[in-house]
């Protein structure tokens, strides 16, 4: 299949979702045209530094409390009515 033939189809199945569903579809056709991930590590020194960083949040209160963040995931998670 070409790309072409790919893209069109993919419109096509856009265009038969709800309006409900629309904003999901959104946030992941967003993530997937991302170039590299935030978080992601692509050598060593960027595993330490990333590492160093989130230390230095935890040294500094610029951290959430675990129960806080898993409440918000699962609040995010039962939006896209998967």
């Amino acid at each position: 299949m070409t790309a072409t033939a790919i893209r069109t189809e993919v419109i096509g199945y856009i265009n038969e979702l709800s309006e409900d569903k629309l904003s999901s579809a959104l946030d992941y056709v967003l993530f997937l045209r991302e170039k590299k991930h935030p978080w992601e590590a692509t050598c060593i020194e960027d595993v330490y530094r990333n590492i160093e960083e989130g230390l230095d949040d935890l040294k500094h209160g610029r951290c959430e409390p675990f129960e806080d963040t898993m409440r918000d995931l699962r609040k995010m998670v039962s939006s896209y009515e998967l």
